[in-house]
């Protein structure tokens, strides 16, 4: 199905970037847009397999989220590619929160951390965005990547809140309840456009992944 290329179709094979240093912190570190580090060792095996599960499919374009772990990650899956750097689908922007953990960010702020956890598509990162602003900068830029791309298949790598409110858009989740999608470092998420509608096929596939969980 995906090896046969019709011209109305497009199939997005949608990204997580690989693991960094702060993906690996216990717990786990906000970077949102406003730490932008490279990949930790893990991250690139993690990007390298991931180029080697995709090497049967070849990609008529490139995009990524500009910060350098989703770059990093993009070259690793296809070296040599000619990357496009795609500024609306960075990460979100957690204002004050940048850097801190959830526990401390709870301890310390607990007022709009309850918020925030109840519905972050209204309340957002404080001094940041909220899901709601994410989705309207993201949403219809990969959409119009798939619209310009019809008759071709696409790799994006981009960030974790940034394709859960894409899949939310897609199953029709309510971004409320964005937290109960899980995208893991380097997963794959497969979308299908064709005649104006997109399906998402697959969603946060991480088999390829497997060797390092062993």
């Amino acid at each position: 199905m995906i090896d046969t290329l019709s011209d109305d179709t497009c199939w997005m094979f949608l990204v997580r970037h690989g693991a960094t240093d702060y993906n690996l912190k216990q717990p786990t570190v906000l970077q949102g847009n406003g730490i932008n580090g490279p990949l930790a060792a893990i991250g690139q095996q993690q990007a390298s397999l991931t180029g080697k599960f995709l090497s049967e499919f070849s990609f008529d374009g490139v995009y990524a989220s500009p910060m350098i772990r989703a770059m990093e990650t993009a070259e690793r899956i296809v070296p040599g590619q000619t990357i496009v750097p795609v500024p609306e689908i960075v990460e979100a922007d957690v204002g004050r929160w940048l850097g801190r953990d959830w526990a401390d960010i709870q301890n310390a702020d607990p007022q709009a951390y309850r918020l925030h956890q109840e519905d972050p598509s209204i309340h957002p990162y404080p001094e940041g965005e909220s899901a709601s602003d994410v989705a309207r900068r993201t949403v219809p830029t990969l959409t119009r990547i798939m619209q310009q791309n019809l008759g071709k298949r696409v790799l994006v790598v981009a960030h974790n809140i940034v394709i859960r409110v894409m899949v939310a858009h897609l199953y029709q989740i309510p971004l409320k309840q964005m937290r109960t999608i899980r995208q893991d470092n380097c997963c794959v998420n497969l979308i299908r456009y064709s005649q104006e509608k997109a399906e998402l096929v697959t969603c946060n596939s991480t088999f390829h992944l497997r060797e390092l969980n062993q």
